[in-house]
């Protein structure tokens, strides 16, 4: 009811924007799947902004949630789920021909091994693993306390940047805090769904001008 209730609030005012990946970027908005009120607002949004300008040949995702939002046309990997263009494999077990620019994956790894039977809490460090090593460019980004085993892993993972990003308004307002302030995210707590997300990137953090 809250969330039905900020609605107007979020629609009927500026763009919201989030910083991350080194600049500002606009969150993605979409009335059909209410992603303003949970974190796809701003992982869609951070997808979009690493798939501009690419060859969709060269990209490979992890799970099938950009091209749901309208983000298609590259090469997509899901164990589970069925959909045109959807390579149906465990990453694990994926050996593509050859060798990709860019690499994405959106609140999918914390569910590898943690949300199968049976339970295998270190599979999905595994699979970031085997993610980082198809392309040279990485997206990937996870929920915070959703899968605390796997969190640790994440942080010192094959990353150049890690980043802490947690809302703090019902009302779509995402902000970056640091990372000693993840043991204080809950998830599904006060907000709905993840209230901080955890973003690591390889390539695609511009380096700081002289």
């Amino acid at each position: 009811m809250l969330d039905a209730l900020s609605l107007p609030l979020v629609f009927a005012g500026p763009r919201r924007t989030v910083d991350a990946l080194g600049e500002r970027i606009p969150l993605h908005y979409e009335w059909r799947r209410w992603t303003w009120r949970n974190e796809r607002c701003v992982e869609i949004a951070l997808g979009r902004h690493v798939l501009r300008g690419r060859d969709p040949s060269r990209v490979i995702e992890l799970g099938n949630v950009l091209p749901l939002a309208g983000l298609g046309g590259h090469t997509v990997i899901d164990k589970y789920e069925r959909g045109d263009d959807v390579v149906n494999v465990d990453i694990l077990d994926y050996g593509p021909t050859g060798r990709f620019g860019l690499a994405l994956s959106i609140s999918t790894l914390e569910h590898v091994g943690w949300d199968e039977d049976p339970r295998d809490p270190g599979k999905a460090a595994l699979a970031l693993e085997r993610l980082a090593e198809l392309a040279d460019d990485l997206l990937v980004t996870v929920p915070v306390a959703y899968h605390p085993a796997f969190e640790d892993a994440f942080v010192d993972g094959p990353f150049d940047c890690v980043e802490l990003l947690v809302k703090t308004a019902r009302d779509a307002r995402w902000a970056p805090r640091p990372l000693a302030e993840r043991g204080r995210v809950r998830y599904s707590a006060p907000f709905g769904n993840a209230n901080g997300i955890l973003v690591g990137s390889r390539g695609l953090v511009p380096e700081p001008s002289s």
